[in-house]
């Protein structure tokens, strides 16, 4: 079943996030190697930032409670604000599970400071310093942007925290039991609900971009697959002719030397006509492997011509280098040892021959200029016995067995 783009992939998306927008272990994992050392980053800023802030909304408890002002100098400057810093400096230095708690934790203690302090003021503006865990829980869950789940917890814990301190706050006007948990939970409830929708979009967008590069290295393996495919002999697994061509013109645009040899098993038709086709693809399949074993160098290349036909093309190829491979290519066809039961000749055995053509570093010469001086040694190593092979320079050719 084909999967469009809409509301379908949509649903696909969700689907690999649990309900606190969780990714799935491996997900998380990807997403962590992506974006782990953007995420330690831009918590530290922020950290720094909120730090700064935190400070400087201290100095409204000369106001609000100035019978508490040395506790409250205490607590921002020397507890809150440098556990805040170590933490920063903290993140960087555990995994993304520890980093995140790390965030939390820290969030709970800048959070809970201002509750105390609105729990044991007994000055008349004291009331006002629960602003003071409301804006902290806006800063957490929003400019802080922990992750949902910790955003949560976080929320939660503080909603309950406040709660109990404007329950127990003693000589506190009963309008603002009621007046105050409701505002404290409505900013609360803000700051949650923009923290799930930005970690939603988040955790989304990741998916949806994800999807899109694994579709495109899809894709991309598959025009590959099929390039393979189209450029691959499918009985011997062999490189076919269009591949053939293509190498060796790019070869041939080259100043190096090049060789050429065309390789014909002998007698095969009498081979087909006697055992049979299965039996005749079997045995190309057995010299395939052999040309494939002699072809293990990326400077040379075996590959099917077309029918019992062969081609291999040495390149950087020397006068000597083609004769001594022709010469094993030959002999190690021979040693297989297939039996060839349709010869008349005497042999036995599965043979071939060999044709080489060379092209000399530099020199001028085309494709068909160096298909057809293969295929004239060819014609003479037939000629002169078979299960040998021949070299043509271009004008003169010698033959010699295998």
């Amino acid at each position: 079943m084909t999967v469009t783009a809409g509301p379908t992939a949509e649903f696909d998306e969700a689907g690999r996030l649990d309900r606190l927008l969780r990714f799935d272990p491996r997900t998380e994992a990807r997403y962590e190697a992506e974006h782990g050392r953007e995420r330690v980053a831009a918590l530290r800023q922020v950290v720094v930032f909120g730090t700064v802030i935190y400070n400087a909304d201290n100095f409204t408890s000369l106001w609000l409670t100035p019978d508490l002002v040395g506790l409250s100098l205490v607590g921002h400057l020397l507890v809150v604000s440098p556990v805040s810093l170590i933490l920063a400096w903290l993140v960087a230095r555990v995994g993304p599970t520890g980093r995140e708690r790390l965030a939390l934790l820290g969030m709970v203690g800048a959070a809970a400071l201002p509750v105390l302090l609105f729990w044991l003021t007994r000055a008349p503006y004291g009331d006002y310093m629960l602003h003071g865990a409301i804006l902290s829980i806006v800063f957490g869950n929003m400019l802080l942007a922990l992750r949902f789940r910790d955003a949560l917890a976080f929320t939660g814990l503080l909603v309950l925290i406040a709660g109990l301190a404007v329950a127990t706050k003693p000589d506190l006007d009963p309008d603002l039991r009621i007046a105050l948990p409701v505002q404290f939970v409505t900013g609360c409830a803000f700051s949650l609900y923009a923290n799930y929708r930005m970690e939603r979009q988040r955790c989304r967008e990741y998916l949806r971009v994800s999807a899109a590069r694994s579709a495109s290295e899809a894709a991309e393996a598959a025009r590959r697959r099929y390039q393979d495919l189209s450029g691959t002999d499918a009985l011997t697994g062999l490189p076919n002719r269009r591949l053939l061509d293509e190498r060796i013109q790019d070869w041939l645009a080259e100043e190096r030397p090049l060789a050429l040899l065309m390789i014909d098993v002998d007698h095969f038709k009498l081979f087909n006509d006697t055992l049979g086709h299965p039996e005749g693809d079997a045995c190309l399949r057995r010299v395939a492997a052999v040309l494939s074993g002699f072809a293990s160098d990326p400077g040379i290349l075996a590959a099917r011509f077309g029918g019992e036909e062969f081609t291999v093309v040495l390149r950087d190829a020397g006068s000597l280098e083609p004769t001594r491979f022709a010469a094993a290519l030959v002999r190690a066809v021979e040693e297989l040892g297939l039996p060839h039961p349709g010869r008349r000749d005497g042999t036995g055995v599965v043979t071939v021959s060999v044709g080489i053509a060379l092209r000399a570093a530099g020199a001028r010469v085309t494709r068909d200029d160096l298909f057809e001086q293969a295929d004239r040694a060819l014609y003479q190593s037939k000629r002169r016995g078979r299960n040998r092979y021949a070299l043509t320079d271009g004008a003169e050719t010698f033959a010699a067995a295998g």
